[in-house]
């Protein structure tokens, strides 16, 4: 009697342990099958209105519209410090699901190159990358250069005498014209403006030779016939600007593009990776964000989280040698 009821008690024992194991197994599977079950926070540097911003809305109509994601995106708008601000607060939820971050690539991977912070672009956990948006070189329509060509050789018979308007000395747009410069052996003054639209007011009143503008900021310019395109600084042509060459096309390089995308803490679970990543695919493959692209003149340019990944490497590299070209680097 004893030996049955010891034998019936590591039978219950037995069932007990598988049961909890079968539990813990299915506990263990939740979180991927009912993720999301709370908002998601989508998080970015600039104020609303600006850029990111004003991507996450587009995406967060088209994700509720289409049902593409069981909870919303709440946009949290982290200003500050290049966008270090914004970076250190999703740094710090290492491993949490509900946060992703609205990155452009030349703050997300500029401001770790020239601040001294805990971390840089490999610390995050790529999902996705959704826009290239470049530049193209404008001149007045009454300018004596009517090809890129025309104005490098008059840069290079008239050394630092021509003037690049811009909007900063660490904008990209300065960074396009120094690649350029080292490309063809010449050299430009770069002028600094308070923004790109009082750079573009210096080329229309004859104040500086050229631009590297935001197509969707001087587009009105180029149909009044007031500026003329020279040259696209994107990965493709502009299909508003289909004869323009691209800088590749060129051979003046590769372009200094902002590329749009979003990344995760460090340490994201796969599972939220995927299930963003799935959603994602389809916001942009959505009509209404196409037209969005279309309507602001932006390219659309996606990567997977593998490609994403790749590609930030290979931008940093880049970003790291233009730095160090123009002194912008951080001392060690």
């Amino acid at each position: 009697m004893r030996h049955a009821n010891g034998r019936n008690s590591v039978t219950g024992a037995i069932v007990m342990v598988s049961l909890l194991f079968f539990t813990m197994a299915a506990n263990g599977a939740a979180p991927g099958d009912e993720y999301p079950n709370k908002p998601i926070e989508y998080v970015t540097h600039v104020p609303p209105g600006g850029s990111m911003d004003v991507v996450g809305r587009v995406i967060q109509k088209v994700l509720t519209e289409e049902k593409l994601l069981s909870q919303p995106l709440v946009i949290v708008n982290k200003r500050g410090s290049g966008g270090a601000v914004s970076y250190g607060y999703v740094f710090e939820r290492k491993a949490n699901p509900y946060v992703i971050l609205a990155v452009t690539s030349n703050s997300f991977l500029g401001t770790p190159l020239r601040e001294k912070l805990p971390y840089n672009f490999k610390s995050f956990t790529p999902i996705c990358n959704f826009i290239a948006d470049g530049s193209v070189l404008v001149v007045r329509a009454d300018s004596p250069y009517k090809t890129v060509d025309d104005l490098i050789a008059d840069a290079r018979k008239r050394p630092k005498k021509l003037n690049q308007a811009g909007a900063s000395f660490t904008s990209n747009e300065n960074m396009m014209g120094k690649s350029i410069q080292k490309a063809k052996g010449v050299q430009w003054d770069f002028v600094s403006f308070p923004g790109d639209v009082e750079a573009t007011l210096a080329v229309l009143g004859g104040n500086a030779d050229f631009q590297f503008g935001n197509p969707s900021g001087i587009i009105e310019h180029v149909k009044a016939g007031k500026l003329r395109v020279l040259l696209s600084g994107a990965p493709s042509r502009y299909s508003m600007f289909k004869d323009i060459p691209t800088i590749k096309e060129a051979g003046l390089g590769v372009p200094v593009v902002t590329y749009r995308g979003f990344v995760g803490p460090p340490d994201m679970p796969q599972y939220a990776v995927k299930k963003l990543e799935a959603a994602f695919t389809k916001v942009f493959e959505n009509k209404q964000f196409q037209k969005y692209m279309d309507d602001t003149l932006q390219q659309p340019f996606w990567l997977s989280s593998a490609e994403y990944g790749k590609f930030l490497q290979e931008e940093s590299d880049r970003t790291k040698m233009w730095f160090d070209d123009l002194g912008m680097l951080k001392k060690k």
